[in-house]
């Protein structure tokens, strides 16, 4: 498979959910929302209502070559593919930053692999003036547990990628929400302590798999007669390092292509 081009960046999410909920971007978002899903959506059929967002770390193109079959198994749901660009360093955190704030990392401000508490305006700040609530439910310690702290937002810190699917549909059965982020870290976690396809990696991979279609169908389920968008928003890629290891943060394919997909439905 062929990565597309040319493409946008990730920081294209942000924009993108402002325009389908009907609210303003946040103050710093400098990215255009995707035209590609808003042009899916006819304009009396805006606002969404709500929306769930499944952030699985590390999920990149690299992998759509290599188990297209695999990730093929999520399009039903979100069928809308758009290939994207990390942000650069294509570290977790510079990148979340990015996706929830719509803003290249020199104007979020976090630039290496470190974990403050960001001052900027992100999306949840904007969502928050909207009246809208939200639940981030992360597995503790993560950088979407840490960085978007301080913030009309319930936090729900779980122990692991199990833990956070479960919650997740918790949450969801609650509808007490109108966005929901979920992240999960097991496919990124291994792949530091393997390789990018090692047997224990393609195990996490489907599993988020697996995790995504569930937590999909049940949103699907809970709001089906509201007007929603699922999204899957991965963060960067990964590659393998001299010393045999999966890795990324450089600027090259394997750590900087990216597919977001989108789903929206409306009853």
């Amino acid at each position: 498979m062929k990565f597309p081009s040319p493409h946008g960046s990730i920081a294209s999410l942000t924009p993108t959910i402002c325009h389908l909920l009907g609210i303003n971007t946040p103050n710093d978002s400098s990215e255009s929302a995707l035209d590609m899903v808003i042009s899916t959506i006819e304009k009396d059929d805006l606002p969404i209502e709500k929306c769930l967002i499944i952030a699985q770390d590390a999920i990149g193109a690299h992998l759509w070559k290599s188990h297209e079959s695999d990730l093929n198994k999520i399009l039903p749901l979100v069928p809308l593919r758009v290939p994207l660009q990390a942000s650069f360093p294509p570290v977790t955190p510079v990148c979340f930053a990015s996706i929830f704030t719509g803003a290249p990392p020199e104007v979020h401000g976090i630039q290496s692999f470190i974990k403050p508490i960001l001052e900027c305006d992100t999306l949840f700040d904007a969502l928050a003036r909207a009246n809208k609530k939200v639940a981030i439910v992360a597995v503790v310690e993560s950088c979407i547990d840490l960085i978007f702290r301080n913030r009309n937002i319930t936090y729900f810190s779980e122990e692991d990628d199990e833990s956070v699917k479960t919650k997740t549909l918790e949450v969801l059965r609650s509808d007490k929400y109108d966005v929901i982020i979920a992240y999960q870290a097991d496919y990124d976690d291994n792949l530091h302590k393997t390789e990018p396809f090692s047997d224990l990696c393609i195990q996490s991979l489907r599993q988020h798999i697996t995790d995504l279609k569930e937590m999909a169908k049940a949103a699907n389920q809970q709001w089906n007669e509201k007007k929603h968008v699922i999204a899957f928003t991965p963060d960067h890629g990964a590659h393998e390092n001299d010393s045999g290891k999966g890795d990324h943060g450089l600027n090259i394919p394997e750590d900087m292509d990216i597919f977001h997909c989108y789903g929206i439905y409306t009853p």
